[in-house]
């Protein structure tokens, strides 16, 4: 059986080698972005810049879906260092994806698209916009492209609005962090993206959120859920609960271990006293 076709965008970033390594045995991948990934897994890499439509003409050549995840993603980004990537190469995507005959495409968003809202308010997929910066405004701007695209191209676009992303053994899942209730494992980002490869081909329009199972959700992922069957397994405060506790361990370990260095050295001792 012919595995999909799948282009990430952007596969040289965190979240790019990441997804690459946890979909590198389940479809037939295809890598882009400005510098070669550190890890290709056997798959092929083209050199190519977002901004640069005719390089993303050819690179979407025989594409079934698109992972678009490449642009600037500085959130304190002023709109020079966005314009290029994040306005212009977002719209040479669907451009270039289109011409190509690609059957969908999964667009990188951001919760900066709407974290304008005031922090005691769980945010649902279907509220109004409300960017808290220029970098939410430009996915703002990438949603509003995909939902042309889908309505006057025909093309099926996914639009994934990403809470905090890291891996579950992250230093960033503590009992401190104020942002465990918008975090997302990779774990669970996979099924999401997965979840959105599989969805199927008459959903031509979609926003969801990305967040894992967490108990309190700034950013409600019922739709989610609904609309692509999204199952997250991880829990951001469990998680924060063990990485809490692991110093403590780390110091208990370290203790014994100078004990045990300790008792050596005193029976080296006595042995040679008995010499």
């Amino acid at each position: 059986m012919t595995k999909p076709k799948i282009l990430i965008t952007g596969a040289a970033g965190r979240i790019g080698q990441a997804l690459t390594q946890y979909l590198t045995n389940q479809y037939d991948l295809v890598l882009t972005d400005l510098r070669q990934p550190r890890l290709l897994h056997g798959h092929p890499y083209f050199e190519g810049d977002i901004s640069n439509l005719n390089e993303m003409r050819v690179i979407c050549q025989g594409i079934g879906t698109v992972i678009h995840l490449a642009g600037n993603p500085d959130t304190e980004a002023s709109l020079e260092n966005l314009l290029s990537s994040n306005i212009i190469g977002v719209n040479n995507i669907f451009q270039a994806a289109y011409e190509a005959g690609c059957q969908r495409i999964i667009y990188a968003s951001s919760v900066n698209a709407v974290l304008g809202y005031p922090d005691d308010i769980q945010i649902q997929a279907d509220m109004p916009v409300r960017p808290s910066n220029l970098y939410g405004a430009t996915k703002v701007w990438g949603e509003t492209v995909a939902r042309y695209y889908a309505d006057q191209k025909n093309l099926s676009c996914i639009c994934l609005r990403f809470g905090a992303v890291r891996h579950h053994e992250d230093r960033y899942f503590n009992l401190g962090n104020p942002l465990l209730d918008r975090m997302i494992t990779y774990r669970d980002l996979v099924k999401l993206i997965k979840a959105g490869i599989e969805a199927p081909i008459d959903l031509k329009f979609g926003i969801f959120f990305g967040t894992s199972d967490n108990p309190w959700n700034r950013f409600d992922i019922t739709d989610a859920r609904k609309g692509l069957g999204y199952e997250p397994e991880d829990d951001a405060y469990k998680i924060a609960v063990v990485h809490t506790r692991k110093p403590w361990i780390h110091i208990w370990r370290r203790i014994l271990k100078r004990f045990k260095k300790i008792l050596v050295r005193l029976s080296i001792r006595k042995q040679m006293e008995l010499l």
